[in-house]
């Protein structure tokens, strides 16, 4: 072989590992980019938000999200929008939007903020797991047969037998977050605070119940447990 051929064969081969390399990296990106981020986030001002109220007036809850979805591609990113689609499309539809993100490596946590007629309500939802998206506050997924076995629970609806099951918004404000413990495996559960309390609005909690939201470690979703009655922190 000439040096010249030797040569371009030595370039060819710098150019096949640098390719090579290159490819492994986009591969490793592709793996690795979350499917929600920081681009999903809406900070919406009163005037985005009043001008979508006065544009969607006077039609009933469903055609209202739908409405509401449309007017806030006008103010929002489509990321943004794409997220309060995936929200509205879940097995319990609900109309939120994504206000910040907080990486926790397998899972992230999504700060939503649903808007009510009288006012805001914030809430969580779980991210870029499988499935991308876990609603936190739907309430109607959560296994309540087994919190109704548990003794703390029995003897607290025994003296309150209106108590309900729902979310506060003390629990999801934005300085606030579910605590993460790790599972067997390199597996993480969320544990997620629920109120138990009487059904009027000035009614304080009585307690909380404490629902296990477990991921394996490949961030996928394993399902639901019920874990505990816990007095509320003051």
């Amino acid at each position: 072989m000439t040096l010249l051929k030797r040569r371009i064969a030595g370039a060819l081969a710098i150019i096949g590992v640098a390719s090579l390399i290159t490819f492994l990296q986009v591969e490793a990106n592709h793996e690795t980019d979350d499917q929600i981020g920081e681009e999903a986030i809406w900070n919406a001002g009163p005037e985005d938000l009043s001008a979508i109220s006065q544009a969607c007036k006077m039609t009933d809850a469903l055609r209202y999200r739908d409405c509401f979805i449309d007017q806030m591609g006008e103010y929002a990113s489509s990321d943004a929008v794409a997220f309060t689609q995936a929200l509205a499309s879940q097995k319990s539809p609900r109309l939120g939007y994504l206000t910040g993100l907080r990486e926790y490596g397998l899972v992230d946590l999504g700060f939503v903020v649903y808007p009510g007629t009288q006012k805001l309500h914030p809430g969580w939802a779980l991210l870029n797991g499988i499935p991308a998206l876990i609603d936190l506050d739907d309430v109607a997924a959560l296994p309540k047969s087994a919190m109704e076995k548990d003794p703390q629970y029995a003897a607290l609806h025994q003296r309150h037998p209106q108590m309900q099951l729902i979310v506060n918004d003390d629990q999801r404000k934005a300085d606030t977050s579910p605590q993460i413990e790790r599972l067997p495996g390199e597996g993480e559960r969320f544990a997620v605070p629920y109120s138990l309390q009487d059904p009027c609005a000035d009614c304080a909690p009585l307690a909380q119940a404490i629902f296990g939201f477990d991921f394996n470690d490949a961030g996928k979703f394993l399902g639901i447990k019920f874990l505990r009655v816990e007095k509320v922190k003051p």
